[in-house]
């Protein structure tokens, strides 16, 4: 069964990530990022990260470093050019919205 959409869970995130992509010149990562779902969160325990899994098999090949006003925003790639990684660092606004997603799913 799939994730939630990340445009569900966090919608900021994803309009922030799309007007970073569009000012690098990475455009045509806009389409699949809208599209993603969150198939797991980041299970590290770094209180500044705020990393999910888009894909069920994350294997990085590359990546876009996105340019963000606050905190770190990496989007990974995997072989064939497909998000499968969004990697979110300071950012505890976005670690409190996945956290607050997930508990109450889980009730």
């Amino acid at each position: 069964m799939p994730g939630p959409a990340l445009n569900d869970v966090l919608p900021d995130l994803v309009e922030e990530m799309v007007f970073l992509l569009k000012q690098q010149g990475a455009d045509p990562l806009e389409a699949p990022l809208r599209a993603l779902t969150i198939e797991s969160v980041c299970d590290c325990g770094d209180e500044n990260c705020a990393s999910f899994a888009t894909a069920a098999e994350v294997k990085v090949a590359g990546y876009v470093e996105l340019a963000a006003m606050e905190g770190q925003l990496i989007i990974d790639l995997n072989e064939r050019n497909e998000i499968c990684f969004v990697e979110v660092l300071g950012r505890p606004d976005v670690k409190y919205l996945l956290e607050e997603f997930y508990d109450s799913a889980r009730q």
